[in-house]
């Protein structure tokens, strides 16, 4: 459905709407949407889903050339920040870390959702035997893959990490993270495993040898965490850890969407408040004397 949705329809219906006088915020898609949402006053910014950062980027340039000023768009990083490649369009921010499910494991929203799901007795019992808190340990598993996607990125290699639409079949996490203990089965099954799931869906994947050498040269340079993970695969780390690992029978644990959505319902104002992404949307609707952010 959201292939047919043009970049032009969606930017005729934001100029066609003549009943609404306030701002524009395009995001990148629903999960953006619902987080962002929280935080913007509905009566004075919209909210419109462009369904994929660069479509983002492409609307807000139909909108520009039309002279139609009154929007702002929020994307995720991804590793903008680390090629140096960070988009330059006043009115476009980007998220502090990668994209928001990273800006959101951060804070306390974690430990909360954590805290929901599981029994802290086992939250407890699993950070004493890994002598690691749940959070860093999550996010240690999470650099190996992030190492494999920017090597992917940077080389070229033709690997594929998801599927082409969200009801597809996903990347298989625990042939590569034990889901009984939660430990990091190696780089080998990490890129087997990746391998095996670009098949098909891939002009050209580049061998297993050529992948592995690559891996090795990324990897040669450190990264600050945050911009190196993505928060799909942490959100997929830690189903793992909680459904499997932890044992949790909540009956809403039922994949990695329902934990997205958790940690965008446990996510407040007050974090939000405390990333450079607030800061730098108050700052742009300051100069303009509007006010559109939840204080």
């Amino acid at each position: 459905m959201e292939e047919f949705i043009t970049n032009e329809r969606i930017a005729n219906s934001i100029m066609q709407n003549k009943s609404f006088k306030g701002y524009y915020l395009i995001v990148e898609g629903p999960k953006d949407s619902k987080l962002y949402g929280k935080f913007f006053n509905s009566d004075k910014v919209s909210i419109k889903e462009a369904f994929g950062n660069q479509r983002v980027q492409d609307i807000f340039k139909i909108l520009t050339e039309r002279g139609f000023d009154k929007k702002l768009g929020i994307i995720d990083s991804d590793f903008r920040k680390i090629t140096g490649n960070e988009v330059d369009i006043d009115g476009i921010f980007m998220t502090d870390d990668h994209d928001i499910e990273v800006m959101i494991m951060k804070t306390k929203a974690l430990d909360d959702v954590v805290r929901v799901f599981c029994s802290q007795s086992r939250v407890q019992a699993f950070e004493k035997e890994k002598g690691i808190s749940i959070k860093n340990k999550i996010f240690d598993l999470g650099k190996e893959i992030g190492y494999l996607k920017l090597a992917n990125k940077t080389f070229d290699l033709g690997l594929v990490f998801k599927p082409k639409n969200p009801e597809g079949n996903h990347l298989k996490y625990k042939n590569f993270i034990c889901d009984k203990t939660l430990d990091f089965l190696g780089t080998d099954k990490m890129i087997t495993t990746t391998n095996n799931y670009s098949v098909n869906k891939s002009s050209k994947i580049e061998s297993i040898q050529v992948i592995s050498e690559r891996l090795t040269e990324t990897k040669e340079t450190e990264y600050i965490l945050e911009q190196l993970v993505n928060g799909h695969d942490l959100s997929q780390i830690l189903y793992i850890l909680m459904k499997k690992v932890l044992k949790s029978r909540n009956r809403m644990l039922q994949d990695h969407n329902s934990i997205e959505d958790s940690l965008t319902l446990a996510y407040d104002l007050n974090d939000f408040k405390e990333t450079y992404l607030y800061e730098d949307i108050q700052n742009w609707s300051e100069q303009r004397e509007i006010e559109i952010l939840l204080t």
